[in-house]
C-alpha cells in the first residue's frame, strides 16, 4: 500500500509549474531590475554631462569677456539644481603646449593658450543596491566634463 502510494506521488506532475515559477522568477526579476538600473545609471551619466554643458553654453555666449569661476558655477547651479560644491571650474595656461601653473608664459616668444575646464560630479544611487539581496551594488559618482579654449 505504501509502495503504491509512493509511485503514485512520483507521477504526480500537479503543482511543478508553480514551483518552476516560484525558483524562476526572483531570478528573471534581478536580470530585469538590473539592466534597468544600468539604463538609469547611462542616462544619469548624460544628465551630469549636460549639467557640464550648460557651463559651457555660457562661457561661449560671453566669450568677449570670460565669466568668473563664480558665475559659471552659479549658472550651472541655476540650470541644473546641482549643488555648487559639486561644480569644478579650473583654468590654465599652456606654453607651446606645455601646461603651466604660473599665471603666464615665462618667455614672451612661446605660443599661449588658455583653457578653462568645467566639471560636475554627482552620485547615482541604484535602484538595486537592497541590503541583504544585491549588497554587491553600490553608489557611485557620475562625472561630467567640458573643457573650453578661452583663449
Amino acid at each position: 500500500m505504501i509502495t503504491r502510494k509512493s509511485r503514485k506521488l512520483r507521477g504526480d506532475q500537479q503543482g511543478t509549474a508553480t514551483i518552476e515559477l516560484a525558483i524562476a522568477t526572483p531570478v528573471l526579476l534581478m536580470f530585469a531590475l538590473g539592466g534597468i538600473d544600468l539604463a538609469l545609471g547611462f542616462v544619469h551619466k548624460l544628465e551630469v554631462q549636460q549639467y557640464a554643458q550648460i557651463g559651457a553654453d555660457y562661457v561661449m555666449s560671453e566669450m568677449e569677456t570670460v565669466p568668473t569661476d563664480v558665475e559659471i558655477k552659479a549658472r550651472v547651479h541655476e540650470g541644473s539644481g546641482v549643488p555648487l560644491g559639486d561644480i569644478t571650474v579650473e583654468r590654465w595656461i599652456e606654453c607651446d603646449g606645455e601646461k603651466n601653473s604660473l599665471p603666464a608664459c615665462i618667455n614672451a616668444g612661446f605660443d599661449y593658450t588658455q583653457y578653462l575646464s568645467i566639471e560636475v560630479d554627482q552620485d547615482y544611487e541604484p535602484i538595486l543596491d537592497i541590503e541583504g539581496y544585491a549588497d554587491f551594488v553600490d553608489t557611485f559618482t557620475a562625472t561630467g566634463s567640458v573643457t573650453l579654449q578661452v583663449e
